[in-house]
């Protein structure tokens, strides 16, 4: 699903995405939709459920399936509760303070793999579109050419996350050794400053501050985090634990029919999307109607998850290999 591109005005809580979690319609594979409960035979074994979510465009399918009233077609109720950073909510996950949460895959699997909680994907969430990630130079730099990365200071924000894990890709890709990349952890307030004051010499950025960095600043795109092998990066998802899944089958198979038809809505329908951001990020209606999206997953393929769990490995990040399609909830494809 590509839904547009340019955006009025540098709002930093859509750029959270980054660090949070910070895709067309179906992935490959599409797996057809699982049986509606009562075709399943029996009712949910829970109703209520409270969901970890962040303030960012990523997380825009569970307020559309809110607002579309699509959790209630299920059955369910859907309270959000909004943190700050995937990390934050796992513990809250671990300790059965909520039923699932929306994060970004590095950091889960992360924890995955520590033993931290034992992993279920209950639905995919979003993956990088084209544009709406850029490394950028202002108008003086003489960084010009991604080569010319080499050597400098990029923001993220947090080191070892999925901001590092796609560039590291796509700088390879592009020639450029990613040895040679000092990043450095720079809080979203903080970005434009650092960047204007000298203390990294590159910015890594998402939309709608891309937009605003190129039309009042002049900065100039050097490369696309989300280009080349990490064309359509997953970045984020919706997931319980397995004891949580294995106690409420049906439930987990409501949740993630609702969070589909949600995609599927969104698919052709940018107006869905822009009537619910207001409720959940700083972005404002006018610059909701413009920015660019990700796009947004209506079905789950454990084949193209398993390109992060095996870019973690090769970067070291994970202490074994981790099988993806074991940690996928039954109806997904790949």
């Amino acid at each position: 699903m590509r839904l547009g591109r340019h955006s009025k005005a540098a709002v930093i809580g859509f750029v959270l995405a980054l660090g949070a979690v910070a895709c067309s319609g179906a992935g490959s594979g599409s797996a057809s939709a699982p049986p509606s409960a009562s075709a399943s035979g029996g009712a949910l074994e829970k109703t209520k459920l409270k969901v970890a979510t962040l303030p960012a465009i990523d997380s825009a399918a569970i307020y559309v399936a809110i607002d579309q009233k699509l959790f209630e077609k299920e059955g369910l109720e859907v309270t959000p509760q909004v943190v700050q950073a995937a990390p934050e909510a796992i513990p809250m996950l671990r300790n059965g303070e909520i039923d699932a949460m929306f994060g970004n895959y590095v950091s889960m699997f992360q924890a995955h793999d520590k033993n931290v909680i034992k992993l279920r994907i209950l639905a995919e969430g979003s993956r990088a579109a084209p544009d709406s990630l850029s490394i950028m130079a202002l108008p003086d730099s003489p960084i010009k050419t991604p080569k010319d990365l080499e050597n400098k200071t990029i923001n993220v924000n947090v080191l070892h996350n999925f901001q590092e894990l796609a560039l590291t890709q796509v700088l390879k890709a592009n020639d450029v050794d990613p040895a040679k990349i000092k990043y450095v952890p720079v809080t979203f307030q903080n970005i434009m400053p650092s960047w204007k004051g000298g203390q990294i010499d590159a910015a890594y950025l998402g939309e709608p501050m891309v937009t605003a960095a190129t039309s009042q600043m002049g900065a100039r795109k050097i490369i696309d985090p989300a280009s080349g092998p990490a064309k359509e990066f997953p970045i984020s998802g919706y997931v319980g634990t397995q004891e949580w899944y294995d106690q409420n089958p049906k439930t987990a198979a409501a949740f993630q029919r609702a969070i589909h038809n949600a995609a599927k809505m969104m698919e052709n329908n940018r107006e869905v999307v822009a009537k619910v951001l207001p409720n959940f990020t700083q972005i404002d209606a006018a610059t909701a109607a413009t920015v660019t999206f990700p796009f947004f997953s209506s079905s789950d393929n454990a084949t193209r998850l398993q390109r992060v769990a095996d870019w973690m490995m090769e970067a070291k990040w994970l202490a074994r290999e981790i099988d993806v399609k074991t940690l996928m909830s039954a109806t997904a494809s790949g």
